[in-house]
């Protein structure tokens, strides 16, 4: 992986998680014809290999909660007890039916838009699942508020749809190499109604972002339209996408090092060294992105912002640079070199 998006390693590092779930759908005891490996790509599916894969370990049903407000995991997909078979080949085929209605929705999408991707409706389980394991995990706001989280899936409007289409647009004619590479990774844009949570991605449902729909308003404190708010949390959260593929098989951080609590430049709360490095991943893209929008007051204003945090996010990772390993260490020297250039 690169700081620059690249469709084509993204497409190996997918190829080679889409062999990770089969194995471990296979090891519960589901038949491989059950599933196709486009069907491997659905965020549900994911899902089901986590839940299946849990219960082989421990005899009990359950998921495994692990979203952006904790930290991914590369997905070691084994287990050493035996499952329920029936029960799981069940569960994967009731999936498959639910991956095959999710890529008709995304085929009629990219008739408009030219990217085959799912605006995903409120139906859908492993969606509302993941945002109930964020809620739970989502740090105290930072001005000490205890108002009730209400973020919860929500369908998207005809006019949502119309900003979407037109935040493509935009993605396309500005950054295509980004875009490319959302086709690839990306399978389920999941849109959040109500209040506690911005967006975020789970890897338990690998595949899926979710956007508050207030992203898609013009209304913002930035002064941003609404299709650039969107694109840049497609970027933003289809980054952590990439970062959880790639780590799949490729280690940016040695194991002594990872869970290492420090401040991070997005949140208030003191996370994992993983997740700063994600986010100095995702800031320098952000970066990038500002670099290409249409030129505007506001846009430099973000452009500015990013910019700030991006180089205190690396200055922080760089005194911890010991715990990376050499292709973290790259890495950071990419999103370092896009931090010292200043204003576009």
């Amino acid at each position: 992986m690169r700081i620059e998006p690249d469709a084509g390693s993204a497409r190996s590092d997918e190829d080679r998680l889409d062999e990770l779930v089969a194995g471990c759908l296979t090891a519960a005891g589901c038949a491989i014809g059950t599933w196709t490996p486009t069907d491997l790509r659905y965020p549900g599916l994911h899902a089901t290999a986590h839940r299946t894969q849990r219960t082989r370990r421990t005899g009990t049903p359950a998921a495994v909660a692990r979203s952006r407000t904790e930290e991914p995991h590369a997905a070691g997909v084994g287990g050493a007890a035996p499952g329920a078979p029936e029960q799981a080949e069940e569960q994967v085929r009731a999936m498959v039916l639910r991956a095959r209605r999710s890529r008709a929705r995304a085929r009629s999408v990219e008739q408009r838009t030219g990217w085959a991707v799912d605006l995903a409706p409120s139906g859908e389980d492993h969606l509302a699942q993941s945002v109930r394991r964020a809620l739970r995990q989502a740090p105290a706001p930072a001005d000490g508020s205890r108002g009730e989280r209400t973020a919860e899936v929500t369908d998207w409007s005809a006019d949502q749809r119309e900003v979407f289409e037109e935040g493509c647009r935009t993605l396309q004619a500005a950054w295509p190499q980004m875009f490319a590479e959302l086709r690839v990774t990306l399978r389920q844009v999941t849109l959040l109604g109500g209040w506690g949570i911005d967006g975020f991605t789970d890897f338990t449902v690998h595949g899926a972002v979710f956007v508050n729909s207030r992203r898609l308003g013009d209304q913002g404190t930035e002064g941003l339209a609404g299709r650039f708010r969107l694109v840049e949390a497609l970027v933003h959260e289809g980054t952590h996408n990439r970062c959880d593929a790639a780590a799949a098989s490729t280690a940016f951080l040695r194991t002594s090092g990872a869970q290492e609590l420090t401040s991070t430049p997005l949140r208030a709360d003191p996370r994992p060294l993983a997740g700063l490095f994600q986010q100095v991943v995702v800031l320098a893209r952000s970066v990038l992105l500002y670099r290409r929008l249409p030129d505007g007051p506001a846009v430099r204003d973000r452009h500015a912002v990013l910019l700030e945090q991006g180089g205190r996010g690396a200055a922080t990772l760089r005194d911890r640079a010991g715990a990376l390993t050499g292709a973290g260490r790259e890495l950071l020297d990419q999103a370092e070199a896009v931090f010292s250039t200043g204003a576009p």
